[in-house]
C-alpha cells in the first residue's frame, strides 16, 4: 500500500490547527540553562594537531505555559557558540484526541539521528575525534513535525515519528518558504524503542527514514536516501553490553551504501566512574568500484562530580574516512561543566 505523505500532512495540519485553537495562554515559567566544554586533543597518524586546547560552550532558553483549553506548550531555543540562533522546538502536551502524545514543530533533531550509535560508552562514541563516519541521520537539522508517543497502547513501548515537506534545511522566517532549490524533498522516518517484557535490564529499538529526492537532468539528484538501523542492549548490575547495525543508501550517481557495526561493553566502578570499550565496523559499497571497510577502537572514562564531568579518550581508526591505508589516532581530555 503506497502512503500518499502529502495528503497525510493535510490531515495532520488540519487536525492540528483545529485541536489548538486558543485565544490566550497563562503566564508560565522561562529559564536558561548550558554547559562549557574545555578540551585538551593530541591526534596523531594522517591527523594534524595545531593548538589542542579547545572550548565549546552552548545556552539553552526553554518557556512553558498552558493555553484556556489545558494544552500544555513548551517551548526551547538554543544559542550557539558563535552566540548565533541554532535548533528551536515548540511542542505541545495534552491535545484532544491524542491522548499523553507530544506533538512539536522542531528542528531540535531527527528520532533516528538520535539513535544513530546507543551501544553503552562512558564518555564518547568511538568515531568522535577519528576518522568520518557516515551513519544513519535522517532528516536531522530540518524544520519538520514530530510525533512522540511514550507508552503506545500500554506496552511500554516508544513511537518517534517525524515528518517534513522539504528536507532542504532549517525553518525560514514567518510565511517563508525555504530548500526549493535543493534536490531534496519530503522525509520522513520512524523509530519503535523500549524494554524487552519479562527480561530485566534488556531493552532494544528499530529506525527507518526515507528521503525523497526529485529527477532532473542532474544525475545525482535522482536516488532517494533510504536508512535503517536496530540495536540491542543489556544492563546487569554495573556491566552494560550492546550492539548494533545501521545501513544507510545515499544519493548519488551510483548506489553508494554503507554498512555500519558496533559493538559496546561499559562498567560502573562507581557511582561516579565509569569505563567502556567501543568498537565500530563501516563498509563502504560504490557500485562495481568495490568496498572499502573503516574501523575504529576506542577506550574512554568518565569520572562525574556534581555539575562536572570529566572525561578521557583513546581512539584509533584504520583506512579513516574510507581512505586506503590511512591510519589515524586521537588521545583527548575533556571537562564539561553544565550549569
Amino acid at each position: 500500500m503506497e502512503i500518499n505523505m502529502k495528503n497525510v500532512k493535510k490531515v495532520g495540519l488540519s487536525a492540528l490547527a483545529g485541536a489548538l485553537a486558543f485565544t490566550s495562554a497563562h503566564a508560565g515559567d522561562v529559564s536558561i540553562t548550558g554547559s562549557m566544554i574545555a578540551s585538551l586533543t593530541k591526534k596523531g597518524g594522517y591527523s594534524t594537531t595545531g593548538n589542542p586546547l579547545g572550548m565549546n560552550k552552548e545556552l539553552t532558553v526553554s518557556a512553558s505555559g498552558e493555553l484556556d483549553n489545558g494544552v500544555s506548550v513548551a517551548y526551547k531555543q538554543t544559542i550557539t557558540n558563535a552566540m548565533g540562533y541554532n535548533d528551536s522546538e515548540l511542542a505541545f502536551t495534552g491535545v484532544p484526541m491524542m491522548g499523553d502524545a507530544t506533538l512539536a514543530l522542531t528542528s531540535a533533531g531527527a528520532p533516528i539521528s538520535a539513535i544513530d550509535d546507543v551501544t553503552p560508552i562512558a564518555f564518547e562514541e568511538a568515531s568522535a575525534a577519528v576518522g568520518s563516519l557516515k551513519d544513519v541521520n535522517g532528516a536531522d537539522g530540518n524544520y519538520g513535525i514530530r510525533y512522540t508517543l511514550a507508552d503506545a497502547m500500554g506496552s511500554g513501548m516508544t513511537v518517534d515519528a517525524f515528518y517534513t515537506p522539504n528536507a532542504d534545511g532549517d525553518a525560514q522566517a514567518e510565511k517563508g518558504t525555504g530548500g526549493v532549490n535543493g534536490s531534496a524533498e519530503s522525509a520522513y522516518e520512524v523509530v519503535v524503542k523500549g524494554s524487552v517484557p519479562g527480561v530485566d535490564g534488556l531493552d532494544f529499538g528499530a529506525g527507518y527514514a526515507h528521503i525523497d529526492h526529485h529527477n532532473d537532468t542532474d544525475a545525482s539528484d535522482s536516488q532517494d536516501v533510504d536508512e535503517g538501523t536496530f540495536y540491542i542492549n543489556y544492563a546487569f548490575g554495573g556491566l552494560k553490553v550492546g550492539a548494533q547495525r545501521g545501513v544507510t543508501n545515499t544519493a548519488g550517481t551510483g548506489e553508494i551504501s554503507y554498512d555500519n557495526e558496533y559493538l559496546g561493553v561499559s562498567y560502573a566502578v562507581s557511582d561516579n566512574l565509569s569505563i567502556s570499550y567501543n568498537t565500530i565496523d563501516s563498509t563502504k559499497s560504490t557500485g562495481n568500484a568495490g568496498q572499502v571497510e573503516q574501523d575504529f577502537d576506542s577506550i574512554s572514562l568518565s569520572y562525574t562530580s556534581g555539575g562536572m564531568t570529566i572525561g578521557v579518550l583513546d581512539a584509533d581508526c584504520g583506512n579513516c574516512s574510507y581512505t586506503a591505508n590511512r591510519d589515524q589516532s586521537a588521545r583527548a581530555i575533556q571537562m564539561t561543566v553544565a550549569f
